[in-house]
């Protein structure tokens, strides 16, 4: 498959903290690469040692679909039924956009990147 003109490699890595997993997603989520970022946030959301917070780094994120809301959205419902919090780091404006259309703006922390100890600053809490 050729990657359209502008748009680089596409990754989900995962860092583990004492207190986060942090999550960076790099190139699209979409249909065709939702598959790795489903994989990482089901360990991330359930594992019983994981920490308690999972933050999705979305500051390399070129472009999100149906495909991937849906992926953040389900992540989001299997961190709250073990008991944890899912954080949406610094997403840029094609994902606000696309929160914002679909009502999902008002489900989720959003958080912007800082310079402390975890790398995220106070968030917009979900109610």
């Amino acid at each position: 498959m050729n990657l359209p003109a502008g748009r680089g490699p596409h990754s989900v890595t995962v860092v583990t903290r004492i207190d986060s997993s942090v999550v960076t997603v790099t190139g699209d989520l979409d249909l065709d690469h939702v598959d790795a970022l489903n994989s990482v946030l089901l360990v991330a959301c359930s594992d019983p040692g994981a920490p308690e917070r999972v933050v999705v780094d979305l500051t390399r994120l070129a472009f999100c679909d149906s495909a991937g809301l849906n992926a953040l959205l389900r992540a989001r419902l299997l961190c709250e039924s073990n008991g944890r919090t899912l954080i949406l780091a610094d997403p840029g404006p094609q994902f606000l956009r696309l929160l914002s259309i679909t009502g999902a703006d008002l489900l989720f922390n959003i958080s912007a990147p800082d310079t402390g100890e975890t790398g995220y600053g106070p968030t917009r809490a979900a109610p």
